[in-house]
Parts: structure tokens; sequence; C-alpha cells
């Protein structure tokens, strides 16, 4: 259950690495005013429109400039309020400063939502007077269906408003932070034009001055524009709208899949490759497995943690429980609970007794200092506790590893590492990914994020190690002990009748290999009768050995002891861990409703 939930919560954080922009996507909104020196005085500006839908521009914008500024910079929303799936980026062809070409920088701001057009150059700054920048761009795309914008309010109004296509746009972007005196439009289409409308301002607006419809030409003209005032103008034409490039997500979804599909495809092969090249470098790291065969007693000399270890190259979660269990059975030590948050260890064999026991149950006995007779160690809820057994459990562990390394049953095998390397890098630039740190949308984390999940059992126990070919040979003896312990009665007979004391001899290897359920289990099923209590286990609430349980199964009760273990090594840690504390440019304004959203102003 517990590997389940963290698999859980990382897929959950991996899911919300991907859809974080989407998630605080704040969609268009009001921005906050930006108080800029530059007063536009006139804003000339001429569109056409072809048959294809594309829209060539050329504006023309005379400043009244203070000393100290650069430049304007320009920039244009790419999504279309009305067609979600339709992005309309600008193409910039040239841009003229005072009929000189003019130095200028295209940047993207807001995960691709805006394209921005940044000119002048940082190391000048601007003659104090007028100065006039002309800029020619292209969009693709700019005729909607006539449905569009049809049931919008007009202060200006001429001509019918129905038509099969039609031409709805800011053609004075919404966001510019300047005061713009005058404004003259002229806007040609690929067809007669039946009527226009037109708005200066947001919502109904007010009237533009002369709206005027000659053939395939509207004129238009407005004064006096505020700093983020806007002229929407909507004109319709009769001829079948022209097909455009859609996508299969809103522009909400931008910054996760950006605005091409054949990157799209491309990335999600990538990731198919990614996740071919995990398998095999995680394959590269699996020890072949030998045969099994039942063995119905553990190998010869080895302890619990041993056993275990040597059959899963990692150190048991429950290693020292099972230790102590095991220097109880072989009444080297006396297991006592005093009250419901304390037991006792005390030692009751002379050191000598000591010598035929592994060398891993010895490095336990020495750290709680249980050796010898009358020895004793207080397991209960305090650090003093804790620190021992904490102490227990390293040198348990590093006695183990010793072992098995001394003894020739495990080799080093370094260039397995390379593959947690590998994992580790990948987790890294999936973490990049997601916060576009040098990637532009949170899609380019997808081939490291299955390279890591695909690679992420290269941190498992025995990567970078390998048994030797006696390590095989024990662990084959373990893993068919393993076998008695942990299966089926029916698939793995145990004449618990004649061999009746084995079962608590054995119940220090169950609990080392995370099965002491099964094997009280399966002593039930083969004699009828709950698993017996072991008589070196003295609880202090015998009267529940004949019904109590040890993790959902009939058989003794063993929490008492663990909790005890890990509330001391708990209150060790908190007292450690208090200890240690004690010491110690453009904004997203929607527009009059139309296309051509975004603005500009001054650096």
């Amino acid at each position: 259950m517990g590997r389940l939930f963290r698999w859980s919560i990382l897929l959950v954080l991996i899911t919300f690495g991907f859809l974080w922009p989407v998630i605080f996507s704040g969609g268009a909104g009001s921005a906050t005013t930006v108080d800029d020196p530059v007063e536009i005085a006139d804003y000339t500006a001429s569109y056409t429109v072809d048959a294809a839908g594309r829209l060539d521009a050329v504006e023309t914008i005379t400043g009244e400039f203070p000393s100290g500024r650069h430049g304007i910079f320009r920039y244009w929303d790419v999504a279309n309020p009305n067609s979600p799936r339709v992005r309309q980026v600008p193409q910039i062809e040239s841009i003229l400063m005072d009929g000189e070409p003019a130095p200028y920088r295209m940047l993207w701001e807001d995960g691709e939502r805006f394209r921005v057009a940044k000119i002048g150059s940082p190391d000048v700054t601007l003659d104090w007077g007028r100065h006039v920048f002309e800029i020619r761009y292209h969009i693709d795309g700019v005729l909607d269906p006539g449905k569009v914008g049809a049931d919008k309010r007009f202060a200006s109004t001429t001509g019918r408003a129905l038509a099969e296509t039609a031409f709805y746009w800011n053609v004075i972007a919404p966001s510019w932070n300047n005061i713009i005196h005058r404004v003259n439009i002229t806007v040609t289409l690929p067809a007669n034009v039946v009527g226009a409308q037109c708005s200066v301002g947001f919502g109904a607006g007010r009237e533009c001055t002369d709206l005027t419809v000659r053939g395939d030409t509207v004129t238009l003209r407005a004064t006096g524009l505020q700093p983020r005032t806007p002229v929407t103008l909507r004109a319709g034409i009769d001829m079948p709208t022209p097909a455009r490039t859609q996508l299969l997500w809103p522009y909400q979804y931008d910054r996760v899949l950006g605005q091409s599909p054949v990157r799209v495809v491309v990335l999600i092969g990538l990731s198919v490759l990614a996740g071919a090249a995990a398998v095999w470098a995680h394959r590269t790291t699996v020890e072949p497995a030998p045969g099994f065969p039942l063995q119905y007693a553990p190998p010869p000399g080895l302890g619990p943690v041993q056993c275990e270890y040597i059959r899963t190259e990692a150190v048991p979660k429950d290693g020292l429980t099972a230790t102590l269990f095991y220097l109880a059975e072989r009444k080297l030590v006396d297991l006592r609970q005093v009250n419901e948050k304390q037991w006792n260890v005390t030692g009751i064999a002379k050191p000598a007794d000591w010598a035929d026991v592994d060398q891993v149950s010895v490095a336990v006995g020495s750290a709680l200092k249980v050796i010898g007779q009358g020895t004793e160690f207080e397991a209960k809820k305090t650090a003093t506790a804790g620190k021992k057994l904490s102490k227990a459990k390293t040198d348990m562990a590093e006695a183990v590893r010793e072992w098995a390394t001394e003894d020739g049953l495990v080799v080093a095998r370094r260039k397995e590492l390379w593959v947690r390397a590998a994992n580790a890098v990948a987790a890294i630039l999936m973490v990049c990914g997601f916060f576009r740190w040098g990637f532009p949308i949170t899609l380019w984390a997808l081939p490291f994020v299955v390279f890591f999940l695909l690679s992420v059992r290269s941190w498992s126990a025995g990567v970078g190690t390998r048994r030797t070919e006696a390590g095989r040979q024990l662990w084959s003896q373990a893993g068919g002990f393993h076998r008695l312990l942990a299966t089926d009665s029916a698939e793995t007979r145990f004449d618990f009748a004649a061999r009746k004391d084995l079962y608590t001899a054995y119940v220090p290897f169950a609990v080392a290999a995370g099965v002491a359920a099964l094997w009280a289990q399966k002593y039930q099923t083969a004699t009828g009768a709950v698993a017996p209590q072991p008589d070196w286990y003295h609880s202090s609430s015998n009267s529940t050995r004949d019904s109590a349980s040890f993790s959902g199964s009939s058989g003794p009760n063993f929490d008492s002891f663990e909790s005890a273990l890990s509330s001391s090594i708990g209150a060790y840690t908190a007292s450690q861990s208090s200890s240690s504390s004690s010491g110690s440019s453009s904004s997203s304004s929607s527009g009059g409703g139309g296309g051509g959203g975004g603005g500009g102003g001054s650096w």
C-alpha cells in the first residue's frame, strides 16, 4: 500500500508539472496602466487582406519623444479570442526608424502567447523630439466566418452586418501604453465590403470618425485615444471564408504543447525512444536468478538478516526486530514486555555462548550491550534508547555488507551505476522541462519523464554489485527457503505435526522477509490451529495468544515489540531534529473583441 501511495503521489506531481501553465493561466484581464512619457502624434495603418486570409500591414507610428528613451516595442497577441484553435503569429518584413532600417529583437512573452518586437538599441538613446517608425508585417488566417462578431454592438455602423465572411480586427491594438492623438486606418479586403462597424474603446465604445466604405476598402479615423484604448473594426464581405490552419488544442495549452503539431509528434517519438533506452539500461543491471529448489531450512550458519540480504541484496526493513527474535530463539537474550510502551532485552548467556552465532547478530548484541549474563537494554520511548537502537541498525547494516564482501559472496560492479547517473540527469532535465528552464514548453519534459520512470528501478538494492558463484549458490538456497515461508501450503507442504518446533524457530526469518503473516497462516492451514506464540516472546498480554493477529492473519502478535523499538528510535530522531533546528513587459488585456490583440509602448 505504501509503494502504491508513493507512486500515486509521484504521478500526480508529474501530471501537475505538465499542466500547471493551464491550471494557473489567468486568461485575459485588465492590467495596470503604464505611465509612458511618449505620446503618439499620428498612427497611420494600412491593412490589405487577400483571398487566402493573409493580412499585409504597414503601420506608421509618429511619436513625440523626451530624452533618454531607446525606441518602442510592439507586441501582438497570437491568440484569437473568437477562434481559440487558431494562432495568428506576425511575421516581420521590415522595421524602419526615421526612414532607416532600425535595430530590433523578436521575443516571445508569456509562454509564446505574445510576439514582441523590441525596436531600438539599448546602447543608444533617441534625441528629444519627433521620431517615425514604420513596421511592415503579415499575419495569416485573419478572416472569420460571417457570424463571428455579428451579435456585438458597435458605436458606428454602415451597411449590413451579416455576410459570408468577416474581418473582425483591433486595427489599433488594445494595450498601447501611450496617448494617441490621431488615427488613420485603411483596410482593403478581397471582395466588396457589404457593411462595416467600428468602435473606439471597449464594449460599444464611442463612434469612429469618417467610417467610409468604397468598394473593397474601408477607411476610418479617430482622435484623442487615452492609453489602452482599442479601435475595433468589423467588415463583412460576401465570399466563402478561406480555410486556415487550426491546432487541436486551445491557446491555453500553448505553454504545454506549443504551436506546432509536428513538434508534438517528434516529442512523442523521442519519448518512445527514451522508454526503450531506459528499459535496455535497466536490463543491464538485472542479475539473472538461479533456480530456487524448495529448502526446508535456512542456509547453515546464516542468521535472518544474512539470509534476506543474500536473497535481495538489501538490508531488511525489520532486520533489527528479526535479529533480536533470533537471539531470543537461540536463548542468548530474553525479551520481556514491562508495560505497553517498554520492552526489556536482557542478556542471559555467557559471552562464550555467542561464539556460534553469526557476526551480524553479534553486532546487534554489541551495540545494545546485551552480550553477557545480567546485561540489559530497555527499549522505551527515550532519546537514549533510540540512539542505541539507531546505532544497532547501522552496525547491523554495515556488518551484513562486510560479511557478504569478505566471504566472497558479493563483488562490486561499478559500471552499472551509470544507469543511476542517467536517471538522476533525467530527473533534473524533467524538472527543468516542467518549469521551462531552457525549454519553451512543458511537453519537452516528456522524454525525460519516461526515461526517469522506466529507469528509477536502478536505485533498488543490488545495482552496482553482483553475486559471485558462491553467492549465487547461497542465493538459490535462501530463495528456496523463502518459498517455504511465503508460498501456499498446497505448493510447499510442510509437516508441522512432525516438526512443530520449527515454526517458532523460523519466525525470525519470516519477520526479516516480511512474510510473518503468511508463515502463521500456513501453520494454521496445515494444522487447523492458530499459530503458537513463541515461548521466548514474553508479552504481558499472553491471554490473547490464541486470538491475536499479525497483519491480519491468525497468529502471535509482535506489534507491541516493534512499536517499542520504533518509538524509541523516533524519540531519538526527534531529539536530533530539535537540536538541529535550535542551532540553526507585456500585458494580456483582451482588446475590443476581435483579433489583432496586443499593444505597445516605449522603452
